[in-house]
């Protein structure tokens, strides 16, 4: 898709030009552009209709400050390319990316209008509401994650809501545009979902297992675990501060949030897959999963029935969207010697790789030290070389001084 077939992409970004023609037919090949969605730190959000064949679809426009952060973006926007390649239910479909009157933009699949966010602010959900959201943004990280691809800016506002769907959305965008603000809620991530190690600029998969804490945390509890007066107050936290649970908050979800939620990145999960499993959540693709607290077992007397014990088992007309409730049964033997031969071949993978693994780390740290070492020790020359002339200097000026007095 280009810009506008009858001119070239302007050499400069030119926002007036954009808000004359926007609406304007052909402003984009194809496109209709019908209204305005909304706005946020990545850029401006539109509703295009595509004339061939009607369908919606969403249009953001990247923020870009100058022409010099507006050839940054440039460069980096065939990026995109990597996450159009991820194609997932739970994921909001990147479709095409182009420039028009020197702006990057980036076309996606249209979500709706509904997030998350909304939902929050309309009132608190019900667990099992919660859960069932929650487990579609994660399965729909997990497979960014399991493509190499991290979102680094997980959090309410980012998930759209469609139907019983969700959809989680501007995974790429962020590293498009962090050269163009300073602050950190304009980089990677924002703030009250951001891991406590991207204040150093590090970050992987790790670092939205921990967005997706927060996020569990706010589904379940209508608020954020960490909370400021500032930006950097509320950044501290993330960094020092345990995780206070409300009274009601179950054990397993407690568990599972403050897993999320660990410091040091290696002590979580290590990516959104094991979030889901840890979870419990079917990883069918895009289905609607609904979860509920396990009703305790009544206790059955001796004088009771057997009608009444029949009665206490869960009915499978119950079972939510068509899925059958599975008896607990016992694990039989085959399957208790398949899981040892599994935890033994991944014991003996983990063996054999951890060597490598050190050597590779520490070969590449010293590699790099190594080759750093010529410009330290410039450095250190042009240091005592610096002193020594200003050592000299002030001798000179010594020595002149007295031959002043003297004379």
């Amino acid at each position: 898709m280009e810009a506008r077939p009858s001119q070239p992409a302007p050499a400069r970004v030119d926002w007036e030009a954009f808000y004359r023609d926007y609406r304007k037919p052909g402003y984009l090949a194809g496109f209709e552009i019908v209204g305005k969605l909304g706005g946020g730190a990545f850029g401006l959000v539109f509703k295009a209709r595509k004339e061939s064949i009607g369908k919606d679809y969403a249009v953001k426009f990247l923020k870009v400050d100058d022409e010099s952060v507006r050839d940054a973006v440039l460069r980096e926007i065939d990026n995109v390319a990597l996450f159009a390649q991820v194609d997932h239910p739970n994921l909001v479909s990147i479709e095409d990316r182009g420039v028009v009157d020197g702006i990057p933009y980036v076309v996606m699949g249209y979500a709706g209008q509904e997030t998350l966010q909304t939902r929050l602010q309309a009132g608190p959900l019900a667990r099992a509401e919660a859960l069932r959201w929650f487990a579609q943004a994660a399965r729909g990280v997990q497979a960014l994650h399991d493509h190499g691809l991290v979102h680094f800016d997980v959090k309410p506002a980012n998930v759209f809501v469609k139907g019983d769907v969700a959809r989680v959305g501007d995974y790429g965008l962020s590293k498009l545009v962090s050269e163009s603000r300073n602050s950190l809620s304009f980089s990677r991530g924002t703030p009250y979902y951001m891991a406590p190690e991207l204040l150093q600029r590090r970050g992987d998969a790790r670092s939205d297992v921990y967005s997706l804490g927060v996020l569990l945390y706010e589904l379940l509890y209508g608020v954020v675990p960490f909370r400021g007066d500032s930006e950097w107050e509320v950044l501290r936290k993330h960094e020092t501060a345990a995780v206070d649970f409300p009274p009601q908050a179950e054990p397993a979800d407690r568990a599972l949030i403050a897993r999320c939620l660990q410091k040091r990145p290696e002590a979580r999960f290590a990516n959104a897959g094991e979030v889901v499993r840890a979870l419990g959540a079917p990883g069918a693709l895009g289905e609607s999963v609904a979860f509920a607290a396990r009703p305790a077992a009544p206790t059955v007397g001796v004088g009771a029935t057997a009608a009444a014990a029949a009665a206490s088992a869960r009915d499978p007309a119950d079972s939510p969207y068509g899925m059958p409730w599975r008896r607990e049964e016992p694990t039989p033997a085959l399957q208790w010697f398949a899981r040892g031969v599994f935890a033994v071949v991944e014991f003996l993978v983990t063996t054999v790789l951890t060597p490598t693994r050190f050597v590779v780390t520490v070969g590449g740290r010293g590699l790099l030290w190594l080759l750093g070492l010529p410009f330290r020790v410039l450095g250190v020359a042009a240091h005592l070389v610096g002193l020594l002339v200003a050592l000299g200097l002030v001798v000179l000026a010594a020595v002149a001084l007295y031959r002043a007095f003297a004379a």
